[in-house]
């Protein structure tokens, strides 16, 4: 069983060994727990680093226009139409962002509020991005999408 604490709770205890786990191991592992820290949103530069299939990708937050779950994966859709496939889920790739400026609409998408046009009521309705793309909000996340856009642009 592991049992895991965060650095702020840290104070020199050492965590329950594994089983045929060494003192000295535990002792490092403790450490090791000690000194993990969750990432930061964005860099200095404004820039998140994705893990793609062929390594590490460095993009500015800022050029990102929405996000699309794929089973366990994430495309990011830019302002200038490329796409990065990520090898995290929606989720996880919305942990790395700011969350004031990004907002899920839908089970599959998450859009950055920086790039919309327009909001077309509806049941839930459907947003339309600075590039052309329409994409629909569900209507279980309505109600937070339409405060976080009251947030957003005060």
């Amino acid at each position: 069983m592991v049992h895991a604490i965060s650095s702020a709770e840290f104070s020199g205890a050492t965590l329950p060994p594994h089983e045929s786990e060494t003192p000295r191991m535990a002792t490092l592992r403790t450490v090791a727990s000690a000194n993990t820290r969750p990432t930061p949103p964005a860099g200095k530069a404004g820039k998140i680093v994705l893990p793609t299939m062929e390594g590490l990708c460095f993009e500015k937050v800022k050029h990102i226009a929405y996000l699309e779950a794929n089973g366990n994966y994430t495309v990011l859709h830019f302002t200038d139409g490329r796409q990065v496939l990520v090898c995290k889920t929606l989720g996880d790739v919305e942990n790395l962002l700011p969350g004031a400026a990004f907002v899920r609409i839908h089970r599959s998408h998450t859009v950055h509020l920086r790039h919309l046009k327009k909001y077309v009521r509806g049941k839930g309705g459907h947003v339309l991005l600075q590039n052309g793309v329409t994409l629909t909000v569900s209507a279980g996340q309505k109600d937070d999408f339409m405060h976080a856009i009251k947030h957003y642009y005060g």
